[in-house]
């Protein structure tokens, strides 16, 4: 039975070749400033993120866009213009939180059903990403299958993390085999505080980002890879390279290359497999995934306990 996908068939960045002009930008995508309950103003938020080493940013102001052209970055930093949007959920769960990506129009998205906030947020051009479902205690059959149109959603989150509840993973899986859609996802900080003055023991900037793979430095490029599945998202380990290919019927293989890492977890629509090398590290691994899996991702775990995250890969297309 093959899957489908959300938004087209989903792309291998790692296929995307630097001689045909491709390369990596590290960005985040769900940030806020004092335009919503942020601790610092959008000039500053944006500066942090450029001394950072980040290559792109969104200002992610719950209810309000804040315009790109009010802040100022240096050449070649992209801006992503966007709003997180929270319109009432009908269905019993917790008031929507949507990070949206690509807005040009503000709307009062409080009084709105969450289809119809969803609906204009495409007819923008825009992108509507689910955000921490794990924080937003979000029951994918209760709250999300109702609607169509999400880009994908958020699996890691900074400032979730620090309260308990930073990966939404389980929540991806479920949504996948329950739609039988493969969805790309984010990774972010959904920074608010001040890294300059921060609150005791809240660590919550800098530490999740998603990786694109691009030709050009343009808002417009980076969400046709966002939507694309033309990322990876990481809180450390850095992603150089995944194949798969098929060995046998129903069996497929794959090599991963990547940053020192302990171990790596193959998770497909049903189980999944985990590699490791007793008592050491590794930067590759050849291994076999679950046999008969219709799709698979990777989580590969750095020696520290980081975290990177592959976009799921359809097995049945191989």
């Amino acid at each position: 039975m093959a899957v489908d996908t959300a938004n087209g068939a989903l792309v291998n960045p790692f296929e995307l070749a630097d001689d045909d002009g491709y390369e990596w930008l590290k960005g985040n995508l769900h940030s806020h400033t004092t335009n919503s309950d942020g601790k610092v103003d959008p000039q500053t938020r944006v500066d942090g993120y450029v001394g950072a080493g980040y290559d792109y940013l969104c200002l992610s102001d719950h209810r309000k866009i804040t315009r790109v052209d009010t802040v100022e970055a240096p050449d070649g930093f992209v801006l992503i213009q966007g709003a997180e949007l929270h319109p009432n959920n009908p269905f019993g769960g917790q008031r929507h939180h949507f990070v949206c990506l690509g807005l040009d129009e503000d709307m009062d998205s409080d009084v709105m059903p969450p289809q119809l906030v969803i609906d204009r947020v495409r007819s923008q051009g825009g992108q509507i990403w689910l955000a921490h479902p794990h924080w937003s205690s979000v029951n994918i059959a209760r709250d999300t299958l109702p609607l169509d149109g999400f880009a994908g959603i958020e699996v890691f989150n900074t400032v979730c993390r620090c309260m308990g509840r930073g990966e939404g993973s389980v929540h991806w899986d479920d949504w996948m085999e329950q739609e039988q859609k493969l969805y790309p996802m984010l990774c972010n900080d959904d920074l608010h505080g001040d890294p300059d003055d921060p609150a005791p023991g809240r660590y919550d900037w800098y530490q999740g980002w998603t990786m694109a793979r691009v030709k050009e430095r343009t808002q417009a490029a980076l969400l046709e890879a966002f939507s694309s599945g033309a990322t990876y998202g990481s809180t450390g380990p850095v992603i150089k390279d995944i194949s798969l290919r098929k060995v046998r019927d129903g069996e497929v293989e794959a090599t991963v290359k990547c940053s020192e890492a302990q171990r790596i977890f193959a998770v497909c629509n049903t189980t999944g497999v985990e590699y490791q090398e007793r008592g050491k590290t590794f930067e590759e691994a050849t291994f076999p995934v679950k046999s008969g899996a219709r799709w698979v991702r990777f989580e590969i775990v750095g020696p520290d306990g980081t975290k990177a995250w592959s976009n799921p890969f359809d097995l049945t297309e191989l």
